[in-house]
């Protein structure tokens, strides 16, 4: 029976929590320098809020036609997935 010398699996987990403490370490005074400054907190508020603007405005239900159900049904689309569909209500005189 041959043994293996290779990397055990505790040596590679040991090795892949280092180069993410590593990578974090590196990262700490980029994201430091970023957030110091009001003009830096700013930029990052303002595009964030934009973020969120144009997500609302995608994601937003549109009507959409469904021939194969008639006019008696009000369908609409919610962030090009989503379709959801509900009986019209009648015209009341």
């Amino acid at each position: 029976m041959q043994h293996d010398n290779g990397i055990q699996f505790q040596d590679l987990d040991q090795v892949l929590r280092n180069a993410q403490l590593r990578r974090f370490a590196d990262l700490r005074p980029w994201l430091g320098q970023r957030f110091a400054s009001k003009a830096g907190r700013l930029v990052i508020a303002t595009s964030l809020a934009c973020m969120v603007v144009v997500l609302a405005m995608v994601a937003a239900p549109r009507p959409v036609s469904s021939a194969a159900l008639g006019s008696e049904w009000q369908c609409s689309k919610a962030a090009f997935v989503l379709t959801t569909c509900r009986q019209a209500e009648p015209a009341r005189s």
